[in-house]
């Protein structure tokens, strides 16, 4: 599937740091996220800005580069600001560096610069999602964090099977997504195909239930093929 333009992921990394902060900061800094027990508010704060500002730096570097939390503002009041700054920051250098233009990634199959900024932008939505607890999200956005999920997936050894098959639609989008729980790991394609197990969803829950933020709804298929994904895909 194609990607959404750079310039959209630069608009959206803009609106969705807004869009967290306003969420965060009007939180208790203490408060324990439910949808990431392990976390409090300032945690995910510390995330969400570390993760910006580490992936600029693999982006200026070229290279794998060690991950080191760097704390959130005591003053609340300041997260906003923070995070705003570590957002630009990470806009600024892919321009600079160019979206389409090599550097080190995790992911063997997109090693650009633009992965980073397309992964924490998604890495952003669901963030939201966890400081808010809702919020509206684009379908076309949604979609392409599916796309972005299931390319993070295709890492997980522990998805690896025996051919099991799961479809994941997404109506309002468009949208529908193959995948293949293949002996190497998962393999996956944009397409309707016979699968053991079907998930049908608007594309802002399709992406928030392949997250883990939302209950799964009731599937269409084999529930155990369901079920064995929904372990396997743990952060």
């Amino acid at each position: 599937m194609e990607w959404l333009s750079p310039a959209r992921y630069a608009a959206e990394l803009a609106t969705e740091t807004a869009r967290f902060a306003e969420a965060a900061s009007a939180s208790p800094a203490d408060r324990v996220v439910p949808t990431c027990p392990e976390w409090t508010v300032r945690d995910l704060v510390t995330h969400v800005g570390t993760g910006h500002r580490y992936a600029s730096l693999i982006i200026k570097t070229d290279q794998m580069q060690p991950y080191e939390l760097i704390a959130a503002p005591q003053d609340q009041v300041s997260w906003p600001s923070w995070l705003a700054e570590g957002a630009r920051e990470l806009n600024a250098t892919v321009e600079e560096r160019g979206f389409h233009t090599q550097v080190w990634t995790w992911q063997p199959k997109h090693l650009i610069a633009g992965f980073w900024l397309r992964r924490m932008v998604h890495d952003l939505v669901v963030h939201r999602f966890d400081a808010a607890g809702d919020g509206e999200l684009a379908p076309d956005l949604a979609a392409d964090g599916v796309a972005d999920l299931l390319g993070s997936f295709e890492m997980f050894d522990r998805l690896a099977g025996d051919g099991e098959t799961l479809q994941f639609i997404a109506p309002d989008a468009d949208r529908a997504w193959h995948v293949t729980r293949a002996k190497e790991g998962i393999e996956w394609r944009e397409a309707r195909a016979p699968a053991d197990v079907a998930l049908t969803a608007p594309a802002r829950e399709l992406v928030l239930i392949l997250n883990r933020r939302l209950p799964s709804p009731p599937v269409e298929g084999d529930q155990a093929v369901w079920e064995a994904w929904r372990e396997g895909s743990r952060f």
